[in-house]
């Protein structure tokens, strides 16, 4: 199991080692804000490819190796993740999500397109991993996944060699796309703050964060399972005038889905509580509607 301060899989010990040792002297600075996030189509990706844009496939393995796009990395998105205190579902510590990004190919410059089997929640929060802790290249997510790929009829390959392992550094954490239960507690009553809830109606009602307005994540999502577009975004959450927002769900994933198409709706302080309901929820000190 990871845990939030460095402990790895026995499988990453030495890479772990060398990035720990070139932290210090070997940061990349990145801006402080990430790229405006975007969904892709399978039209936009196939011209990105001949750009040298990388693709991120976080499916399962079996699925990847039965057919992925040329070119591809491999990542288990569920190895970025840790628990915290007794909280599932956290992000992973740095050094343990950099030696990730590396074991898969990543440079921290690369323009990465990521890609699950369709707009589920693994992709989104491969993204807001990736930019929380500062990738210096474009993200995005192709928008119907590998179902969309396959149905347009593009390539896939089986038989090609894995990418080779990089030395993966990330740039600055970008703290403010990533809030905590103490944030949550300051911030309950404050105007400039819209807190949004993305569960089921059936979660919400049983219990949520005071004030949160209950969005779920699947409404994001248009009958055939594409993302809806910028303006229709906006309008599903009532186009919100305050400054930041906040998206929770259970654990975060299916918060990173609503995080990234705020983001990509053109919202600029959109922030994920990554600790979410399954830390609130279960304290009890904590108040709750």
């Amino acid at each position: 199991m990871l845990d939030r301060f460095g402990c790895v899989r026995s499988s990453l010990p030495l890479a772990l080692s060398a990035t720990l040792l070139c932290h210090a002297a070997c940061r990349v600075e990145a801006p402080t804000e990430p790229e405006p996030l975007r969904a892709v189509d399978v039209t936009e990706l196939a011209a990105g490819l001949e750009q040298g844009t990388v693709v991120l496939d976080v499916r399962d393995r079996a699925e990847f190796d039965a057919g992925h796009v040329p070119g591809a990395a491999w990542l288990d998105p569920g190895t970025l993740r840790a628990t915290v205190d007794g909280v599932d579902g956290q992000v992973a510590p740095r050094a343990t999500a950099e030696v990730i990004f590396g074991e898969a190919g990543l440079d921290a410059t690369d323009s990465v397109v990521i890609a699950g089997a369709d707009n589920g929640t693994s992709p989104a929060r491969v993204a807001w991993t990736l930019s929380y802790y500062g990738h210096e290249g474009s993200v995005a997510l192709l928008d119907g996944g590998m179902q969309a790929w396959a149905a347009a009829g593009r390539e896939e390959v089986t038989d090609e060699a894995p990418r080779g392992a990089t030395g993966y550094l990330g740039g600055q954490t970008r703290e403010a796309l990533r809030v905590d239960k103490a944030w949550m507690l300051e911030h309950l009553d404050d105007n400039g703050v819209t807190i949004f809830d993305v569960r089921t109606p059936e979660e919400y009602t049983e219990g949520h964060i005071p004030g949160a307005i209950n969005v779920n994540w699947t409404t994001n999502l248009s009958q055939d399972g594409t993302f809806l577009d910028a303006s229709e975004v906006r309008a599903l959450h009532a186009d919100p005038s305050a400054d930041t927002l906040v998206v929770y769900c259970r654990t975060g994933s299916r918060a990173a889905v609503s995080w990234a198409l705020l983001r990509a709706a053109g919202y600029e302080d959109v922030r994920l509580y990554d600790g979410s309901w399954a830390e609130w929820g279960s304290d009890p000190d904590t108040p709750k509607e």
